[in-house]
């Protein structure tokens, strides 16, 4: 049965322990897993109710506090947890169509003005950049506080990331501005004439890495 990361994250801390919808929410907020998945507390209720329809949860309970409206506290059922985990290994090993819209972007870059490019750029990077910062500021504060490093694998190979990706568009931002490029420049005749020799040889072999 294939899962959604947010079901994957709601059978996550039901493993945990047993707990109601709201609940659940306020922890994805409380750990900042909702820079993992895109959730709110309707998606929330959906999805434990999708569970509980699929037999992966079951209700354990009900509670009220105060004037509030009864909750209804969910658990993992043996099914859930046979998924949970099968799920878990598919999502670590399996190979999975990722299509971020930031090459799209680069690859047309070249219809825009240089200017704009630069301004979107610069954008985009500042924008990073303190991510990045306050991400490891994080780290390192929940570190300080003896959270072992198995606990926060997603967090390290997003800072490997963004320590990749915030120089790259640093060097392409000066490359940019310093007429690097080439910017608004046509294609070299070599490359085109080469592009169509290439095309006309149908039996020709593309070099080792192309």
């Amino acid at each position: 049965m294939a899962l959604s990361a947010v079901a994957v994250m709601l059978l996550s801390l039901l493993h945990e322990q047993p707990m109601h919808p709201y609940q659940l929410h306020q922890t994805l907020v409380q750990r900042g897993s909702t820079r993992l998945v895109r959730v709110n507390a309707g998606a929330v209720y959906h999805g434990v109710e999708r569970l509980e329809r699929d037999g992966l949860v079951e209700a354990a309970g009900t509670e009220r506090a105060g004037r509030r409206p009864e909750r209804t506290t969910y658990r993992l059922t043996d099914e859930g947890r046979a998924a949970f985990a099968e799920q878990l290994a598919h999502l670590l090993g399996d190979e999975h169509a990722e299509h971020p819209l930031l090459p799209v972007g680069l690859s047309e870059a070249h219809h825009l003005p240089a200017d704009l490019v630069q301004r979107e750029l610069r954008r985009r990077l500042d924008r990073e950049s303190a991510h990045r910062d306050a991400l490891r500021a994080r780290y390192d504060e929940l570190r300080g506080l003896g959270l072992p490093r198995r606990y926060l694998l997603d967090v390290e190979y997003e800072l490997a990331l963004l320590d990749a990706r915030v120089p790259w568009l640093a060097a392409a931002l000066d490359d940019l501005a310093a007429g690097r490029l080439g910017w608004g420049e046509p294609k070299p005749d070599e490359f085109v004439r080469a592009r169509l020799r290439a095309r006309s040889t149908p039996d020709a072999v593309p070099p080792s890495g192309a």
